[in-house]
């Protein structure tokens, strides 16, 4: 799937939670490895308005570790 970035730029973060309903778990990542050298685009963490990205449809979320609290 294309993503245009809209008029002001969009942080990837957004952009993954927009696409991807998610921005952990890897989704940044995984844009970033589907789109090589769009980490040269970026200004700061913000992808530049009208920038095309590609979205990746195969992504399966990272699995997470369980956590464990002090008092367990």
């Amino acid at each position: 799937m294309r993503y245009t970035v809209p008029y002001g730029g969009r942080r990837l973060d957004q952009i993954a939670r927009e696409t991807l309903r998610s921005e952990r778990g890897g989704t940044v990542e995984a844009i970033l490895t589907a789109n090589p050298g769009l980490a040269t685009l970026l200004d700061g963490a913000t992808v530049p308005a009208g920038t095309s990205i590609e979205i990746p449809e195969t992504y399966r979320p990272a699995v997470g570790s369980r956590r464990v609290l002090a008092w367990e």
